[in-house]
């Protein structure tokens, strides 16, 4: 019998061949953990876990989509600009460029995560869920960082105070619909007849407290009125303290004037952002 000696380079070789599968399982894992953990920092709201996995279809405008199955979703939690399908030129400022960027960032068939809060609907039907990227990017924020959309809690409340925190920083750096004049907060001296009954912001340094009726009254400049209902008032506990005097605020809500008052009614707290941040 003949004896082959191997020459160490030959017996290096099969050991590298051995080795390779091993090398590029724990590779491929620790560039896998490296990405989450990369995610996780970036995301500031980000779920425990998602609820369904659906594919894009099309992408209608800054916070609505089209799923292959035919579905809509609205993105919850958020409000973009609005867009005049019949005339465009008369859509909302910064709405056309919030439905560009989701368009630009998204592709036709793509994965997109699903996650769900309380309500699933909204009373067109559509589904209402935060959406995120296979990669862990979560739409709501990030249209929210960039100043294309606003904060809007209706029912759903999940990520509020996360978005909350998001959206302060994009009107403090003025970005996007932030630096428009159509989107500021306004004194009360600037509201006028044609803000009566519709949505709006009014911003003030809070002087002083009243509790009459069914309502804690909350006053800002001594003459703009934010009415909050006892029974939620427990909701907000971390605003309605005596340090809240002098602290300039934004109230957002329906307008009304009532009594010779302006005044809003505020159902949450999400309706109050404190201005005067650590």
């Amino acid at each position: 019998m003949i004896n082959l000696r191997l020459s160490p380079i030959f017996h290096r070789a099969q050991i590298q061949q051995r080795m390779a599968p091993i090398a590029l399982f724990v590779f491929i894992t620790i560039q896998s953990l490296y990405i989450q953990d990369t995610l996780a920092s970036e995301s500031l709201c980000v779920p425990q876990s998602f609820d369904e996995q659906v594919e894009l279809e099309y992408v209608n405008d800054g916070d609505t989509l089209t799923l292959k199955d035919g579905r809509l979703v609205r993105l919850i939690g958020i409000d973009s600009p609005e867009i005049d399908f019949q005339s465009p030129e008369l859509s909302q400022p910064y709405a056309q460029e919030a439905r560009h960027f989701l368009q630009r960032k998204l592709q036709l068939g793509q994965r997109l995560n699903l996650f769900f809060d309380r309500k699933k609907l909204d009373p067109f039907g559509r589904t209402l869920a935060y959406v995120y990227t296979e990669t862990g990017e979560h739409l709501q924020e990030i249209l929210l960082q960039m100043g294309l959309a606003k904060t809007h809690v209706y029912q759903n409340d999940y990520f509020w105070e996360c978005f909350n925190d998001v959206e302060l920083t994009a009107r403090d750096e003025k970005l996007g619909l932030w630096s428009h004049p159509d989107y500021r907060a306004r004194s009360v001296d600037e509201l006028t007849r044609d803000d009566l009954n519709h949505w709006g912001e009014v911003r003030g340094v809070v002087t002083g407290f009243e509790r009459k009726g069914q309502h804690l009254w909350l006053i800002l400049d001594n003459k703009f009125y934010i009415g909050i209902p006892r029974e939620d008032s427990s909701k907000f506990s971390n605003i309605l303290n005596l340090k809240l005097l002098e602290t300039s605020v934004i109230a957002r809500g329906t307008l009304y004037y009532s009594y010779k008052k302006w005044q809003l009614i505020a159902s949450h707290p999400s309706q109050i952002s404190l201005q005067n941040r650590p």
